[in-house]
Formats: C-alpha cells, sequence, structure tokens
C-alpha cells in the first residue's frame, strides 16, 4: 500500500508509510514521544523528515529512523529512497544498514510458514488499521529498542560491520524466503527479496573477518539466484541471466563448489524456458567440475536439468543418460549448507522426477513414460513433508501429465489434469507454467482433436488463464 501510494503521490517512503497507516502527522508526533520518551519530536520536524532530501528538509537522524520503523511495522531501509540514503551523513547511513539486518518489526500477517526463533528483516508488513499502545506493546517496543543497542555494541566491539548475530539473522532470513518461494505467490516475495538483496550488498562494502565474507558471499549469492529465479518467472530472462551471474560471482567470490554448481543449473534452467536449449547444455556442462565436488543436491538438480536440454534438442539417449546419472548423483547425496537452507536452494525427489517426466515429453514415443513419471512426481508431492512442496512444480508435473495424455488421445484425461493447473490464482501463474499450459493448447490443436468440444474447452480455460501473468499481481512500483 505504501509503495502504490508513493506511486501515485510522488511523496517519498517515510510519508507514504504513514499514509499507508491512516495517521496524521500529529498522531505519529504523540506515538513517537510514547515509544522514545527521550527523543524529541514535534510536527515541524516530521514535516522536514519526511521531505528529506529535497530543499528545506532535515536529514534525518539514525535513531529516529529507527523508532518510525518500530511504529510503521516495517524496517529501516523502508522508509529511506536510494537517494535519501546515499545523502545521509556516512555515520548514520552506517547505523541504519547494520541494525536493518537486526530489526525486529511488528509480527506479520498469517502467510508463508512460520518461522521459530527469528525476527524480520524486511518481510513484515505494516498494520492495517492504527490501534492506541497498550502497556505491553510499550513495554516489548522498549525491549526491542534495548536489544538492537545490545547488538549494535556487539558488532563495533567485534571490529566488523557484521557479527555473529546480524549474520545469523541475514542467514535466518534467506532460509525463510528460500522456504517460502516454491510455496507462496511471487508477488508477495519479491519486495522482501529486493530489500534482502540490498542489505547484503551494502553489509560487503564494509569490514568483515574473511569467514564472515565468504558466508555473506554464499548467502547474497543465493539471494541474487532467487531474484533470477524471480526475474525468469516474470517472463524477463535477461534480467534472470544478469542476477545468476551475479549470483556466480559471489560463488566464485566464496569458493563455493555447491552454489557454483546450484547457479549453473539455474542458469541452464533459465535458457531452456527461453528457448535457448544448446545455451542451456552449456550452462549444465560448465557446472560438471563444481558439482563433482559438491555432497549437496545441486549435483542432482544438474543431471536432471541437462536431460531436459538435450531432450528439447531431440537427442533421446543423452537425455536417458543423463536421467540416469541424475539418479545416481541422488544415491550419493549427503547434503549442504544450501540444502540445509531448503526451499528452492535444495532439490528434491518429488521435482527430480518431474524433471524427468518433463524431458520425456519431449521425446518421440515416450508418452507412456512421461506420463508414467509425471504420476510418480504428483504422487510424490501429494505425500511429501509440506517443506517440500512446490506449486510450480506440481503444475509442472500436472501439465506434463495433460501433455501426455493429450498425445495418447485420452483428452478427458488431459482436462482433469490440468484442471488445479488452472485455478491457480494469478499470483501463482509464473512463466514456466504458462509455457507449459500452452504447450497443451497447441497439442489440442492438432487435426485429429479439432472436433472433440473438450478440446475447444480446453483450448478456451487455458487462454484465458495465460491472459493474467503472475506479473499482473505485482503492486505498482515492482
Amino acid at each position: 500500500m505504501a509503495a502504490e501510494i508513493r506511486q501515485m503521490t510522488g511523496c517519498s517512503p517515510l510519508a507514504s508509510f504513514r499514509t499507508a497507516l491512516g495517521w496524521s502527522q500529529p498522531e505519529v508526533v504523540e506515538r513517537y514521544a510514547e515509544s522514545a520518551p527521550g527523543s524529541v519530536m514535534d510536527q515541524p520536524l516530521l514535516s522536514r523528515l519526511e521531505g528529506f532530501p529535497a530543499a528545506g528538509s532535515r536529514p534525518p537522524q539514525a535513531t529516529q529512523i529507527i523508532t518510525l520503523a518500530s511504529l510503521y511495522g516495517t524496517s529501516p531501509l523502508r522508509l529511506l529512497s536510494p537517494t535519501a540514503l546515499d545523502r545521509l551523513d556516512e555515520h548514520e547511513r552506517a547505523v541504519l544498514i547494520r541494525c536493518n539486518a537486526a530489526f525486529t518489526a511488528v509480527p506479520a500477517p498469517a502467510g508463508p510458514p512460520a518461522r521459530e526463533n527469528s525476527t524480520a528483516l524486511a518481510i513484515s508488513q505494516p498494520p492495517t488499521t492504527p490501534r492506541a499502545l497498550s502497556a505491553t506493546d510499550h513495554l516489548e517496543r522498549q525491549v526491542d529498542m534495548a536489544a538492537r543497542r545490545a547488538l549494535r555494541f556487539a558488532v563495533t566491539a567485534e571490529g566488523s560491520n557484521i557479527g555473529p548475530e546480524t549474520l545469523d539473522q541475514l542467514r535466518d532470513e534467506v532460509a525463510w524466503i528460500a522456504a517460502a518461494y516454491p510455496q507462496q505467490p511471487l508477488p508477495s516475495l519479491l519486495g522482501d527479496l529486493i530489500d534482502l538483496q540490498d542489505v547484503a550488498f551494502r553489509l560487503l562494502e564494509g569490514r568483515q573477518r574473511p569467514t564472515e565474507t565468504s558466508e555473506l558471499y554464499v548467502l547474497a549469492g543465493a539471494i541474487s539466484g532467487m531474484l533470477a529465479k524471480a526475474s525468469h518467472d516474470l517472463g524477463n530472462p535477461q534480467a534472470a541471466m544478469t542476477q545468476a551471474r551475479t549470483a556466480y560471482v559471489c560463488a566464485d567470490n566464496a569458493g563455493h563448489d555447491g552454489l557454483r554448481a546450484w547457479t549453473r543449473c539455474l542458469q541452464s534452467m533459465i535458457a531452456y524456458w527461453a528457448g535457448w536449449p544448446n545455451d542451456s547444455v552449456r550452462y549444465a556442462r560448465l557446472g560438471a567440475q563444481p558439482a563433482a565436488r559438491t555432497t549437496g543436491t545441486s549435483s542432482v538438480w544438474l543431471h536432471a536439468q541437462e536431460a531436459r536440454a538435450w531432450a528439447i534438442l531431440g537427442d533421446a539417449d543423452k537425455a536417458e543418460a543423463a536421467i540416469i546419472r541424475a539418479a545416481d548423483a541422488r544415491d550419493a547425496v549427503r547434503g549442504d549448507d544450501l540444502d540445509a537452507l531448503g526451499g528452492i536452494m535444495a532439490f528434491s525427489r518429488p521435482r527430480q522426477l518431474y524433471y524427468a517426466a518433463d524431458a520425456r515429453t519431449w521425446l518421440p514415443g515416450a508418452d507412456d513414460l512421461a506420463e508414467q513419471a509425471a504420476t510418480e512426481a504428483i504422487d510424490a508431492y501429494e505425500t511429501a513433508d509440506p517443506a517440500e512442496r512446490s506449486f510450480s512444480d506440481e503444475a509442472g508435473a500436472r501439465t506434463d501429465q495433460a501433455l501426455a495424455r493429450v498425445n495418447t488421445g485420452n483428452l478427458d484425461g488431459a482436462a482433469e489434469a490440468l484442471r488445479p493447473v488452472l485455478d491457480l490464482p494469478p499470483g501463482q501463474r509464473i512463466g514456466g507454467i504458462l509455457t507449459s499450459v500452452m504447450r497443451v493448447h497447441n497439442a489440442l490443436r492438432h487435426s485429429e482433436h479439432r472436433a472433440a468440444s473438450i478440446a475447444r474447452d480446453t483450448q478456451l480455460a487455458i487462454e484465458a488463464y495465460t491472459q493474467v501473468p503472475a506479473a499482473a499481481a505485482l503492486p505498482n512500483g515492482r
């Protein structure tokens, strides 16, 4: 809501968050005095802070932004535009960047899975309606502010801009978004991913111990990789490749073979869906060496993705060989720190089955094998641990099942398989799913299906579905 207000009115982020809550400046001043009794804030000062960096405005202090972030239920960096942040005093800017990574905001409304023993870095949204501060609220905020002061002291005392607590917090947020990505609509996560990448990059611009820098690069690479996937899901392969290259640079700087292999898989996948199968094979081959040196599931993903690339090129022998290598790699998996992050950073067995089905849909005469693999993938997802569920890959398996059924003349079965996919809300209609359902649409155009009313009805449903993609569900400004 704050982003939309800013888009429509051109006001500052600080003013847009206040407006989104429906609060007047005097109301904010009153709440500010209750939250930070020792600080000075009045309406003229708030007005000048909200106008920064325009002429006649006043640059805010870090403590003022932190207190206002507590009131608005967001993170400090969200209250400043990039221009405003750059024009702050260097010390004030450094404090904000450090504190943002340890910021504990108002708990977010129900949405992605709950995170135990974690705090919100840039995830929380402002409350939808204002309410008076209770004595409990006041005490909780005092505790929060005391905790932040303690963390800032620890960071300074450690001689680094990122201490163990900050690093743990960043790791926790990356793990949370990695787990949420396969299960939540992309529009609800994209803004948080962008904010998280900004925090990681700004921390890397500071100074850390070598071991902290290495882990920070791994986390920044994982975030950039997820943003590459987001760009791909929104139908922008060029932006996706840019983010993926950044992820690979981070992996190289960290010397992390697992992340190197994971990023090559990602690049191969982006190229596959963009219609660049030879590039898809090339990226998969580039990942072979780091994959051989890792114990994580990225080695399984690499072979499974290579199978899809060879299949779309029509090389059945190489595709089937890659499927077998993926199965062998699964037997050798012992897990690594990317698998520990979970979600999109790991490659589950149900996803592996889906990739095998997807590869076989391209191979002539393999429709029965494709349907069998797709059915196995669907069954595996339905019985899997909830943390391994993925709306996009489940949808992919169902479209592969539908495609195989169309190719064998089972049009009613194809429509049944596709029904759960066509029921997905706009926020979950990402690029790969749209491409997959259009493959079913194209298969139904075959001359032997034209007279069937079920074929025309399914095509019409697909056309209506693809006209409202996930990008249409993004708020203004994203």
